[in-house]
């Protein structure tokens, strides 16, 4: 690549949405960056690679493998999903590619704005807001990366010479604590230079920020960092800090019912009052930007071609996510725990349902559900729950990066480890727990053995499962190793278990060891960058 880098921008495909574009041409820099509709566009390709990484990647692959859900399938890659991956595996190697084009993407945004004091057409207002913008993007990239590899080469100028700086190529580790330095820096200038809310849907607000920096402190206060440059419990008084601030600002709430969150995303109502930030896979006609959403990772529906709705349905949820982790009237049990399939014959579909407890479906993204009559009783018919355009193997549906339900239940994690059970962590607990029809705190906590740890991280399961923060909250609280052999005794204890059909479910948490708190750097990567070394656990 020579200093006339051509980079990827993001043409504007439907008047509705800025959402909706999709990198596809390019522009060479040298002409690049000059008025108001070239950076909004350049904005728009950092905010795609959203896109890239949340197709699959951090929305399932990364969530698969844990004590929610587990490959269904004994064969067909994704060895992320089994603990049998090494430094070789391709679904690392995508990740880590499609995380640094990001990265680079919004350092070129940045870069590019913060040396232009004037662009013709842009406000100084935009101008700035752009900058915070593609700051919380950088944060939420390299957050990412640091979670998987923990020590990664931390670029904050847009890459562009590989010929002329090789300095600039072969960028050594980073330790994680620095990179989560940075992430906090990049996140604090941000809050200063974001709108309280989003310009547009789909784009970051103050408060989204604030959001991500609590996600990020409490990661640091956790087992891994423990507590970085600046100690555990300042930084898990930062999280309560941040919370606030989204409480206090007041427009953010959890909704009515559990149900309408998901089924919001699912027929592409775009309301966030709860649903703080998702990614877009909207579908629309000549143009799929569809997502694996509710296909990867939703209820298996078979036979079917064209325009109707299918799911491959490559996982399937845990014992424990339908035997001991739901009370008897917790209504998010019978949404996100799917006992069914869908078939389509005689040209209709038919709902099965499944008696083995080791082949039930993460229902929370269903694209199609059983119908019900006006009492609410099963009535042997199938609806569809999509809206718009319907594609076979993509779908329309959104992913959740930051919920309001999340905001409160980092709150409570961190006030309970500073302060102790009562006060805001009861109060955020039972908020979580009521909108649920949960039960009260105290049942909650024998069911959790009266630890109230143990109630936050089941609470945490029960309520964000499948939305790809379990593994790193177990890696966080330091009970990877010990959650996934729990796993897998549950599954060979299982009555439904037969060794001929179910021990590969058993084995990810048979082969899970230290190391796999981490994730080995590609090999590819290693090749390529000759300063940059391997995890040493790996």
């Amino acid at each position: 690549m020579k200093n006339n880098l051509l980079i990827l921008i993001a043409l504007i495909i439907s008047s509705c949405s800025f959402l909706e574009m999709e990198p596809k041409d390019e522009i060479s820099r040298d002409d690049y960056y000059k008025n108001d509709k070239q950076v909004y566009l350049a904005l728009s390709g950092a905010y795609g690679s959203l896109r890239d990484i949340y197709d699959q990647d951090f929305s399932i692959w990364f969530n698969v493998g844990t004590d929610e859900m587990l490959y269904r399938r004994s064969l067909f890659n994704h060895e992320l999903t089994k603990m049998s991956y090494n430094e070789s595996d391709v679904d690392l190697n995508r990740i880590w590619t499609r995380s640094y084009r990001g990265v680079n993407r919004v350092n070129d945004l940045i870069q590019n704005l913060s040396e232009r004091d004037t662009i013709e057409n842009l406000s100084r207002a935009d101008h700035d807001l752009m900058i915070g913008e593609g700051l919380t993007l950088r944060a939420l990239y390299y957050f990412n990366l640091v979670r998987v590899w923990e020590h990664i080469p931390l670029r904050l100028d847009h890459f562009t010479d590989i010929d002329g700086n090789l300095d600039m190529l072969n960028l050594p580790n980073t330790p994680a604590p620095k990179v989560y330095n940075q992430i906090i820096e990049d996140l604090d200038k941000a809050i200063t230079l974001l709108n309280d809310r989003p310009k547009e849907y789909g784009r970051v607000s103050k408060q989204i920020a604030h959001g991500l920096a609590a996600r990020v402190y409490l990661t640091m206060a956790g087992a891994r960092i423990q507590g970085g440059d600046i100690g555990r419990d300042v930084c898990l008084q930062k999280v309560i800090e941040h919370t606030n601030a989204v409480t206090e600002f007041g427009y953010h709430s959890l909704l009515p019912d559990y149900k309408e969150v998901f089924m919001n995303q699912i027929q592409g109502i775009r309301r966030d009052v709860e649903v703080m930030w998702e990614v877009d896979f909207t579908v629309t006609e000549g143009r799929d930007l569809g997502g694996r959403i509710g296909n990867f990772n939703g209820v298996q529906i078979q036979l079917t071609t064209g325009t109707m709705p299918f799911s491959i349905g490559h996982a399937y949820i845990t014992p424990s996510m339908h035997k001991s982790t739901y009370g008897a009237d917790d209504t998010r049990y019978e949404w996100n725990c799917a006992n069914f399939s869908f078939n389509y014959r005689n040209d209709e579909f038919v709902a099965t349902n499944i008696g083995n407890e080791l082949r039930w479906f993460p229902g929370k993204w269903r694209r199609l559900d059983r119908g019900r009559d006006h009492n609410g009783e099963l009535d042997g018919t199938v609806e569809t729950l999509e809206n718009g355009v319907i594609i076979k193997d993509r779908t329309s549906i959104n992913f959740p990066i930051l919920r309001f339900s999340d905001i409160l239940l980092m709150r409570a994690e961190a006030s309970y480890l500073l302060y102790g059970a009562g006060g805001q962590a009861t109060a955020d607990i039972e908020a979580v727990r009521a909108r649920a029809n949960a039960g009260s705190l105290s049942q909650g906590l024998s069911d959790a053995n009266q630890d109230f740890m143990k109630l936050i991280q089941d609470e945490r399961k029960r309520e964000l499962c499948f939305e790809g923060h379990r593994r790193f909250d177990l890696v966080r609280w330091g009970i990877l190793q010990e959650t996934m052999q729990e796993v897998s005794r549950n599954v060979r204890s299982n009555k439904d278990f037969r060794p001929d059909n179910e021990e590969h479910l058993a084995f990810p948490g048979e082969r899970c060891e230290e190391k796999h708190v981490v994730f080995p750097i590609p090999t590819e990567e290693l090749q390529l960058n000759y300063n940059i070394k391997q995890h040493p656990l790996w």
